[in-house]
């Protein structure tokens, strides 16, 4: 199966959810539950990321998704109108389970291949 799904939602919170939802719906049945599951978590935490940490809960910006499903790969990129960040994978101490900054790590940790560009973050999930 061959698919892209290309969108470009207002960054509001209260959306995340129902994106999130459409986004999936187009793959139910598709996907092996453990990752369906995992593009689950992944969307949510990228687009709640976006919104919140890229920008800043500006309704007026937007965040633009990009999602390609082929015969062996599932792959998600996220990118917002904020001024990026600067991202390097570290392992959890005793101290940084902290209310927030996990969200980048948990995608990671969900992905097969993981690359933050500046405001841009793509995931790609090998499918099994």
């Amino acid at each position: 199966m061959n698919y892209k799904m290309v969108k470009k939602i207002n960054s509001d919170i209260n959306i995340v959810k129902y994106t999130v939802d459409d986004i999936l719906l187009k793959f139910q049945g598709c996907l092996a539950d453990n990752t369906f599951f995992n593009t689950k978590l992944i969307l949510n935490e990228l687009l709640i990321n976006g919104v919140i940490h890229g920008n800043s809960q500006d309704k007026n910006k937007l965040l633009y998704i990009d999602v390609t499903l082929n015969n062996s790969s599932l792959i998600i990129s996220v990118s917002d109108e904020g001024t990026g960040v600067n991202y390097r994978h570290k392992k959890f101490g005793e101290y940084d389970f902290c209310e927030s900054g996990r969200g980048l790590t948990l995608v990671e940790g969900l992905s097969d291949k993981f690359l933050v560009d500046g405001n841009k973050v793509t995931c790609v999930q090998y499918l099994k």
